[in-house]
């Protein structure tokens, strides 16, 4: 039978339950970032969280979806600012919140690729991560936030009615893929800026009917 939690912990959390699988959470990742993926085991998960390794059973199926949640959970943390990016339509220029949108996508990127990129030599969490993603409401698709975006600018008459902001959400997607390729794979630090000039060129053909 697990133990029952420390009044340190009760007193935190309410008690309540969402709350404590939080506090797990928050430990899982603390976990991730000092040791590494691989090392967070169950045990060193309960250890940073201050129970114990049974009590982790009573929130969570099991490790690999404590880790996938995990995951998401910071990405999701990550992405906030990026979620609420279509409330910019109006707002500024276009190219400045574009630069914006690739700017954030980096820092997202930035830490969310190292945890993605560990799943993918552990088959059995990676297909933890990926049913989590389908059934997550924690689950963000940033190329769907900047087409949605780009379609409020288009019916707002700031961005060209012939404009297929499928197609340039695309784009610009791949722009921070791109960048992020650089960075983590070759170590080129050029491809660490808002990449001005590509942005400011699609934003001028989107907005000019020259």
């Amino acid at each position: 039978m697990p133990r029952p939690l420390s009044d340190k912990i009760v007193a935190s959390t309410g008690g309540e339950a969402e709350a404590i699988r939080e506090h797990i959470l928050d430990a899982a990742l603390r976990v991730i970032h000092s040791e590494g993926l691989a090392a967070a085991s169950t045990r060193a998960i309960a250890a940073e969280a201050g129970i114990a390794p049974g009590t982790l059973y009573n929130y969570f199926g099991d490790r690999l979806q404590l880790l996938a949640l995990t995951i998401l959970r910071r990405i999701h943390a990550l992405s906030l600012p990026t979620g609420e990016f279509e409330l910019k339509a109006g707002k500024g220029s276009i190219a400045s919140n574009l630069r914006a949108f690739v700017s954030h996508s980096g820092i997202v990127m930035d830490e969310m690729i190292p945890l993605i990129a560990s799943a993918f030599s552990d088959t059995e969490l990676l297909g933890a991560l990926r049913h989590e993603m389908a059934t997550s409401e924690t689950a963000f698709d940033p190329g769907h936030v900047l087409q949605k975006y780009l379609l409020e600018e288009r019916e707002l008459g700031r961005v060209l009615p012939t404009t297929n902001c499928s197609a340039v959400a695309s784009t610009i997607i791949s722009i921070c893929h791109d960048r992020a390729f650089h960075r983590f794979l070759i170590g080129d630090t050029r491809k660490s800026g808002p990449s001005s000039k590509e942005i400011d060129f699609i934003a001028e053909a989107i907005t000019s009917s020259d």
